[in-house]
């Protein structure tokens, strides 16, 4: 599919079917009989995994006619999307908000009967954050200025949080950024340290432009270049399609959990996958407490951070198996922070905060009924500092948050309250946030994407044309496809 088919277009079977002649001729044949009833769990295929990515190529094999059951090791559906709904304005711990141009979610959201809601005005909204460099607060201007800033004279009025963007963006080496994966482009798979090193960044720069806040990886030499400069082009066609960004009314999480109803077969929550087997024409997925589950198809869409702590027989082989033991996946890790008063009316400072030190970044939300009231602040730790964070447990890791924010802020004294803690890293079942190639491991994709006999695979690290909650849902169109024609 093309840029446009992806980014603006909801999923269609019909019209997806005329480039796949299989499916076209299934689509001639008349509607299949009614399948008899099934015990708990039996089914034509079985998708592990209730995140968006599961959710929807379980809802596309049932549209076709197939039984289908879901299997999920935590107690919610969702994956990635985790939105508190006990704190004012529901803030979100993972997916944020989707793009005008993420035809695939906006047509999930629709199906879903999820309301989805223009955000992007709110959290552009107020002041620009000021950047706190060695405790002390500067202004773009007095940042361009300041002796210290290491970034070379064209880049000087540039923020940290925007260097890294903005010279890919400049100087992407893909023509086509759709092709980042042909074998054609394996030279230009480099680490990011390297590319921007090419562009004139030192290694000061590079440290604090990428790796005190890593926008993927936990430093630039684990980081793909080229995936950077992939992830640049679908941005960019992203912000083509439109300025909006919409998050569903009353927490992401709706999303999920009306995809999930949608569905017909069994969607079983507290079942932890511990292991997959294939014997001939089926394939078992053994469950911690003993259970089992047989069908003739499997779909994992579990990230391989999680897949990698499944027992896999026969096993992977290649780089299907290099890439489950060893692809990346973001630490992220938050403190959501609320205010009893407007602290920065009294210190006259913006309240977002970019900061160098172990607060990591302060951002203001304001998802209230007045879109100008702050509800609260998502304060954010990425890379090393997620994990530095993790580290000192969730209760210290708070304390630390206000005090940081208290120190710096003298005016917040006594006026904020951290309540949830929040760690991808730390969360069993996903092992980080959204996945990342490290430099070389771009041609692990159409590999490690293959089917493994009668297991299947999908989710966002397997989407070869977009990226977050729109590239898995990419992922689980190709996967119904593949299962149904298999």
């Amino acid at each position: 599919m093309d840029r446009r088919t992806f980014s603006l277009g909801g999923f269609s079977l019909a019209a997806l079917a005329a480039s796949q002649p299989a499916l076209a001729a299934r689509k001639t044949k008349k509607p299949a009989p009614a399948v008899a009833p099934r015990k708990l769990g039996q089914s034509d295929v079985i998708v592990l995994g209730a995140g968006v990515s599961g959710l929807q190529a379980a809802w596309m094999l049932e549209q076709e006619g197939q039984s289908v059951t879901v299997i999920e090791a935590r107690e919610r559906v969702g994956g990635r999307i985790w939105t508190l709904l006990d704190q004012p304005g529901y803030p979100e711990m993972g997916f944020n908000s989707m793009a005008a141009g993420y035809g695939r979610g906006l047509d999930a959201a629709n199906r879903a009967g999820v309301e989805m809601v223009e955000v992007g005005a709110r959290w552009r909204s107020g002041p620009p954050p000021l950047l706190w460099i060695n405790g002390k607060p500067m202004t773009r201007a007095e940042w361009a200025a300041f002796p210290g800033n290491p970034l070379p004279d064209k880049l000087k009025m540039l923020m940290p949080g925007e260097v890294v963007s903005k010279v890919v963006s400049d100087n992407n080496r893909l023509a086509d950024w759709t092709s980042w994966h042909d074998p054609a482009n394996a030279a230009l798979d480099i680490s990011l340290y390297e590319y921007l090193k090419a562009q004139g960044l030192s290694d000061a720069a590079i440290h604090l432009c990428n790796d005190i806040a890593p926008y993927y990886g936990v430093n630039a030499w684990d980081v793909s270049s080229l995936m950077m400069e992939y992830n640049d082009g679908f941005v960019k066609g992203q912000a083509a399609a439109g300025a909006g960004s919409l998050s569903a009314k009353g927490g992401n999480i709706h999303l999920a959990t009306g995809m999930a109803k949608l569905l017909k077969g069994d969607v079983l929550l507290g079942r932890e996958v511990v292991a997959i087997t294939q014997d001939g024409a089926s394939v078992t997925v053994h469950i911690a407490d003993g259970s089992t589950f047989s069908a003739p198809r499997v779909i994992c869409s579990l990230p391989f951070s999680a897949l990698r702590n499944v027992k896999v027989l026969p096993a992977l082989e290649g780089m299907q198996a290099q890439a489950v033991g060893q692809l990346g996946y973001q630490p992220i890790s938050m403190v959501f922070v609320t205010a009893n008063a407007p602290f920065w009316d009294v210190d006259k400072l913006a309240p977002g905060m970019w900061t160098d030190g172990p607060l990591g970044n302060v951002m203001p939300q304001r998802y209230g009924a007045d879109p100008n009231e702050i509800t609260g602040f998502i304060v954010q730790a990425r890379g090393n500092l997620a994990l530095y964070w993790d580290r000192m447990g969730a209760e210290a890791a708070k304390a630390m948050v206000v005090r940081q924010i208290e120190t710096l802020r003298p005016a917040a004294k006594g006026k904020v309250s951290a309540h949830s803690y929040f760690s991808w890293a730390g969360e069993r079942f996903n092992g980080g946030d959204v996945s990342y190639f490290g430099p070389g491991q771009v041609k692990w994709l159409d590999e490690m994407i293959k089917p493994a006999g009668r297991v299947h695979f999908c989710g966002e690290h397997t989407a070869q044309g977009a990226r977050g909650l729109e590239g898995a849902l990419e992922s689980a169109e190709r996967v119904a496809l593949e299962v149904l024609t298999a």
